[in-house]
């Protein structure tokens, strides 16, 4: 009695081995496709939405910041009399 194994016999086949040949293609076609839609569409945006992160911190951080006008300081205080 003889024992066929397919996998074998079909691995042989000039037909699989184009179908095998013709995903790997498609397979880097594919890889080669997200890297370059990631490199030219995706890391400018995400500079530029950091540069206006960044940009939106610094004005936040600025109009918080009280300013001196003319040089007059703002404070609080007391008038002590002397005694002679």
């Amino acid at each position: 009695m003889r024992v066929i194994y397919l996998a074998r016999s079909a691995s042989r086949h000039p037909l699989n081995t184009l179908l095998r040949l013709a995903m790997g293609i498609m397979t880097a076609a594919v890889l080669l496709v997200v890297a370059f839609f990631s490199l030219i569409v995706v890391l400018p945006l995400m500079l530029l939405g950091g540069l206006a992160f960044y940009a939106y911190l610094r004005r936040k951080r600025a109009t918080m910041r009280p300013r001196a006008d003319d040089g007059i300081i703002d404070a609080e205080y007391t008038v002590i009399e002397r005694r002679e």
